[in-house]
């Protein structure tokens, strides 16, 4: 079965980053790209006539932002010459309306997709810890890989960095950041950032890492560069030890690259509604589209190797 890639919108032009890496992602997979839009219950309940009128509004919003995914569809095919793609089969675009709350249905929704795309505030600012948390609740709830992308983003910078720590869910998280960098035909970051076990005084750690503690996450990360080469022979690849605290060590390590992957656990009832903080911090503060994997979620399609 395709791939369904789910995306958040919301009708501000400002805020198609998502919408524009959704489809260029939908593009190249042959994904099913999918559009929702969530009319809050709160503006909805002052009346049954209310109801209506911003239902049908969400409706005009939702059909115009399917002809803008499909001329971004097209234009990702032939990206020097748009007017090309018109000759190519349009890619599978719908869309629907949600009366209800942005981040629970938005993440309820994404119950039989692959892929579910949000945007997220470009800047901090007063209410950004607000709006990054809606984008955290999703990634924490939704089953599917999340992927947030900051609103204004224009697909600028060079690389894809992952983050593994030796665990289980980060294998998922390194696939899919192997197979990003492998499509994009650039270079691989692997980084294990964090503090070895000791001191630590100020938010620093006092003295260096003991040789049995630096062997291990250098075996843990010589490791995860053995399983990315293993799918994807010849791709470029550099490992890296981060001394600091794994959310500002995660995000600095990430400036200036096209994505920063993150796995998830594969949490049941209560404790799927937290991410963590370290993911949160993350979505929080990042300036490039951030890629939630979760353990034991279905792997979507990188699509086919460029030529």
């Amino acid at each position: 079965m395709a791939d369904t890639i789910l995306v958040a919108v919301d009708g501000r032009p400002e805020h198609r980053a998502a919408l524009d890496w959704a489809a260029a992602r939908a593009a190249r997979t042959g994904a099913a790209l999918e559009l929702i839009h969530v009319v809050e219950r709160s503006l909805a309940d002052s009346g049954e006539q209310s109801a209506r009128m911003l239902t049908l509004a969400g409706r005009s919003l939702v059909a115009e932002e399917e002809r803008y995914a499909l001329r971004r569809a097209r234009a990702a095919r032939h990206p020097e010459h748009a007017s090309a793609a018109l000759e190519q089969p349009e890619p599978p675009v719908r869309g629907r309306v949600v009366v209800g709350h942005a981040g629970r249905d938005v993440a309820t929704a994404a119950a039989g997709a692959t892929l579910l795309v949000v945007g997220t505030p470009a800047a901090v600012r007063t209410q950004r810890s607000v709006a990054g948390s809606i984008a955290a609740r999703v990634a924490a709830a939704a089953s599917c890989t999340v992927v947030a992308v900051p609103h204004g983003w224009r697909g600028h910078g060079h690389g894809v960095v992952v983050g593994v720590d030796g665990e289980p869910h980060a294998e998922p998280a390194l696939d899919f950041a192997a197979d990003e960098a492998a499509w994009l035909g650039e270079p691989l970051a692997v980084v294990y950032v964090g503090y070895a076990v000791g001191a630590v005084r100020d938010g620093r750690r006092v003295g260096g890492p003991t040789a049995e503690e630096g062997d291990l996450r250098e075996r843990i990360l010589a490791a995860a560069a053995r399983r990315a080469l293993g799918r994807h022979p010849g791709l470029a690849i550099s490992t890296r030890v981060v001394e600091a605290v794994p959310s500002t060590g995660l995000v600095s390590e990430a400036h200036g690259a096209r994505a920063l992957v993150l796995g998830t656990h594969d949490r049941r009832g209560v404790k799927r509604l937290v991410l963590g903080s370290v993911g949160h911090e993350v979505l929080l503060r990042a300036r490039l589209p951030v890629a939630i994997v979760r353990e034991g979620a279905v792997s979507p399609s990188s699509g086919p190797a460029p030529a």
